[in-house]
């Protein structure tokens, strides 16, 4: 089996400064070579997943990607200015479709909204400086901030709900008041409280 042409410096240093950070696309005409050889040049080179290999990322790969609940994906979208297109792609089904660009902007944006301990280093393709300086300053957070609420706490929630004011209740289960009092109107929501 023969080998593709050399990889100049030049080339090298290209694929480095702007892996993650432009298409894959965009990658193969400015270097004039396949995608596939861009992807495997850049995994030799221990680059990590370029999210922007394809441009545009479904809500749930995002969900994925940041280690979050996909429905906090949807309530970005529609509640809170995350940039998406809602489009019909595989048998008339609706994905919502997120620009990598769009999400690396809205996350600079928002770092009050997510948890960067859950993202894996070089997730986004790159880790730009914001991000660098999130992850310190997240690691003085609580260990369960934006933790996934297990059924236990659930319980514990409906059992003692009425007797204690949210504040309480969030020092005994090391969560926040703001987190008690949301999870408790999605109960409500959902009928799981009798009112």
């Amino acid at each position: 089996m023969g080998q593709g042409k050399q990889w100049s410096i030049s080339e090298i240093d290209y694929l480095h400064e702007n892996w993650g950070r432009v298409t894959l696309n965009y990658l193969s005409i400015r270097l004039k070579r396949t995608k596939i050889a861009i992807v495997i040049r850049a995994k030799r080179m221990n680059l990590g997943a370029s999210t922007r290999a394809d441009e545009y990322m479904t809500a749930n790969q995002v969900a994925v990607l940041l280690n979050v609940d996909r429905h906090a994906v949807s309530r970005w979208i529609k509640k809170h200015n995350l940039k998406a297109e809602n489009k019909i792609l595989l048998f008339k089904k609706r994905f919502w479709l997120i620009k990598h660009y769009d999400l690396c902007k809205w996350l600079k944006n928002n770092q009050d909204r997510f948890d960067s301990r859950r993202i894996e280093l070089f997730a986004l393709g790159y880790e730009p400086e914001w991000l660098q300086e999130k992850r310190i300053r997240d690691r003085m957070l609580p260990k369960n901030r934006f933790k996934k609420w297990t059924s236990l706490e659930v319980q514990r929630i409906i059992i003692n709900y009425k007797d204690m004011k949210y504040k309480k209740l969030a020092l005994l289960m090391g969560r926040s008041y703001i987190s008690i009092d949301h999870k408790i109107n999605r109960l409500r929501y959902q009928s799981e409280l009798l009112f």
